[in-house]
C-alpha cells in the first residue's frame, strides 16, 4: 500500500497540470493496482499545492448490493483515528485544561504507583511501557475504556517509561478516557462537538454497528483459496481505531491542518514536531513518532504519514507539509501495506526507477473496475 501511494506522489510531481486535470494517468494506475492486489473498493483524495485535484472512488463499496465506491463512501479508517484523538488532547492543552506533561495518575483513579512516571506525552508517542492492547481485550465484546484500563493495573510495564518506542493502541484508550474525564462529555460527544463539527467533518463519526450510516462500505477479506468473504465486525469501540470517515471529510481535514483550523500553528507543529525516535526506517532514514503521526525526511523534506488497519479495511494518509501535498487512500480490502513504497518514493523524487511488473491476480467476483 505504501509503495502504491508513493508512486502516486511521484506521478503527481512529473505530470503537467493540464494532464493532472484530465486525471487519466492516475486513474489507469489505480485500476491496474486494484486488479493486481485484489482490491474490492477504493476511494482516493489528492491535494497538490494546497488544491484538491482528485476525489473519487473505484471498484465496489458493497459487492452484494452492487454499490460502487465513491468519494462519499464511508470506511473504517483504523489507526488514522489516532491523529484525531491527539487533536482532541491538543485542544484541551490549548484551552489550558491539561498539559502533555501531566501524569496519567492525575486523571485515572486507582492507577498503580508504577504508572506515576507515565505522562500524556508518553501515551501520544508510544513510549509509556504499556502493552500493545489492554489485557483481555476482546474485539467482539463491548466494554467501557475505563474497564479495559483497570485490567492493566496489576500487570508490570513492558519497559521503563520513556526508555523506548513500542507501538501501543492501549495508550490511546487512556487518552480517550482522559478526554472524557477532562471535558465531562463522553468521548464520542467530545470528538463530534469539538473536533469533527468544528473541522467541518459532517460524515466522520465514532464507529457504530447499530447506527444507520449512509454510504457505509462493507469490509472484505480473502480465505486460503483467494475467495472474497465478508470481514468480521469488531463490536468493541476501540479508541485507537475508532472512527468512520470518507475522502471528502479527510480532504477537508487536510485543509484544516494547512490553514491552522482547530489548533494554532504552534499546536499543529507540535503534533509532528515533538517526536520520539523509533527503530523503524524508510530508505535508511529514521522514522520518528509524534502525536498520532509518523515523520521522517524524504528528499530533504518532511514527510508525515500514518496507516490504519481493521478486519476488511486498510487506509493510508501521506503528507508533504512543505509542498502542501497529500494523498489519502481508503480501501475495504486487506491488501499488502508494503507494496509500492519504494517505487512511489522514487517517482516523487523524480528519479527514473522502474518497478518490476507484478503479475495480474485473479479478481473475483468483480473484474469491471470503474474508476
Amino acid at each position: 500500500m505504501r509503495p502504491f501511494i508513493l508512486t502516486l506522489f511521484i506521478t503527481l510531481s512529473l505530470l503537467p497540470s493540464a494532464l493532472i486535470a484530465q486525471q487519466d494517468s492516475i486513474d489507469v494506475f489505480i485500476t491496474n493496482q486494484m486488479k493486481q492486489q485484489g482490491i474490492v473498493g477504493l476511494s482516493i483524495g489528492i491535494i497538490k499545492n494546497g488544491k484538491v485535484i482528485k476525489a473519487k472512488g473505484c471498484g465496489w463499496a458493497n459487492i452484494e448490493l452492487n454499490v460502487p465506491a465513491s468519494e462519499k463512501t464511508i470506511y473504517k479508517i483504523g489507526s488514522i483515528s489516532k491523529q484525531f484523538i491527539a487533536v482532541g488532547i491538543m485542544k484541551l492543552v490549548q484551552e489550558g485544561k491539561l498539559k502533555v506533561s501531566d501524569p496519567v495518575t492525575k486523571f485515572i483513579r486507582g492507577a498503580p504507583v508504577k504508572w506515576n512516571a507515565i505522562t500524556i506525552r508518553h501515551l501520544l508517542n508510544h513510549t509509556s511501557g504499556l502493552p500493545a492492547d489492554p489485557p483481555g481485550f476482546d474485539g467482539m465484546k463491548e466494554q467501557a475504556d475505563s474497564v479495559y484500563i483497570e485490567t492493566a493495573f496489576a500487570d508490570s510495564l513492558a519497559f521503563p517509561t520513556g526508555s523506548k518506542y513500542e507501538y501501543s493502541n492501549f495508550g490511546y484508550f487512556i487518552l480517550a478516557d482522559i478526554i472524557r474525564i477532562t471535558s465531562r462529555l463522553s468521548f464520542p460527544e467530545y470528538m463530534k462537538k469539538y473536533v469533527f463539527d468544528e473541522g467541518g467533518l459532517s460524515s466522520t463519526r465514532t464507529t457504530s454497528l447499530e447506527a444507520i450510516v449512509p454510504d457505509r462500505a462493507a469490509g472484505y477479506i480473502k480465505n486460503a483459496n483467494d475467495s472474497i468473504l465478508n470481514a468480521p465486525n469488531y463490536i468493541a469501540l476501540r479508541p485507537s481505531g475508532a472512527f468512520l470517515s470518507n475522502i471528502n471529510d479527510l480532504l477537508k481535514w487536510e485543509m484544516d491542518m494547512q490553514h491552522n483550523k482547530l489548533l494554532t500553528q504552534k499546536g499543529w507543529d507540535q503534533m509532528w514536531g515533538d517526536t520520539i525516535k523509533t527503530p523503524l526506517t524508510m530508505d535508511n532514514e529514521v522514522i520518528y513518532y509524534g502525536y498520532g503521526w509518523m515523520t521522517n525526511k524524504v528528499n530533504g523534506k518532511q514527510f508525515i504519514h500514518h496507516g490504519g488497519s481493521l478486519p476488511g479495511f486498510k487506509s493510508v494518509y501521506f503528507r508533504y507539509v512543505q509542498d502542501k501535498t497529500a494523498i489519502i487512500i481508503l480501501t475495504n480490502s486487506e491488501i499488502q501495506m508494503r507494496m509500492g513504497l519504494h517505487l512511489g518514493y522514487q517517482i516523487y523524487c523524480r528519479q527514473k526507477t522502474k518497478s518490476k511488473q507484478q503479475p495480474t491476480k485473479k479478481y473475483s467476483p468483480k473484474t469491471d473496475i470503474n474508476c
